[in-house]
């Protein structure tokens, strides 16, 4: 049997979050080095784009990290992906004729739907969803969150 609930929020995203209590920190969580994140090479237009904004968020938030890059990449040929099914439906029925004449769903559908769950997944991992947004308080974790490599990031959040 799997693990039960959600899956933890890493340490970083607790504190932006708020989080004050210092024993639901993990001080053993391994922390990634801090580089600047590279686009991975083969990207389309459309995506390159999607990788650039998101970047600049996550970077914003202090939350941009090398070792993210292939995730990253997944959310945000996702995005693209749902943005194309989303254009053909717009273009098309929600019922379309199926191999023998009879009226099926739209492939489409199925596409968005599933593209739709990957986006919220990995963004709920990046803590980019509404809720985490809304969650964070950047004056007083921001300062330490923009800067990474810099101070204890669990400096001032004990009791």
């Amino acid at each position: 049997m799997g693990k039960r609930g959600p899956a933890p929020a890493p340490t970083k995203l607790k504190i932006l979050h708020g989080e004050k209590n210092a024993d639901r920190f993990n001080d053993d969580e391994p922390e990634p080095a801090y580089n600047r994140i590279r686009m991975p090479d083969g990207l389309s237009i459309e995506v390159q784009s999607v990788w650039l904004s998101t970047v600049l968020e996550l970077e914003a938030m202090g939350l941009a990290f090398s070792s993210d890059v292939e995730a990253l990449r997944c959310f945000c040929e996702a995005v693209v992906q749902h943005k194309r099914a989303c254009a053909l439906l717009a273009k098309s029925s929600v019922l379309v004729k199926g191999q023998h004449g009879v009226l099926v769903k739209n492939p489409a559908l199925q596409i968005q739907r599933d593209t739709a769950m990957t986006i919220r997944t990995f963004a709920q991992e990046f803590g980019l969803t509404p809720s985490a947004r809304t969650s964070i308080r950047l004056n007083e974790a921001g300062a330490k969150a923009a800067n990474p490599g810099g101070d204890n990031p669990y400096a001032d959040t004990g009791s």
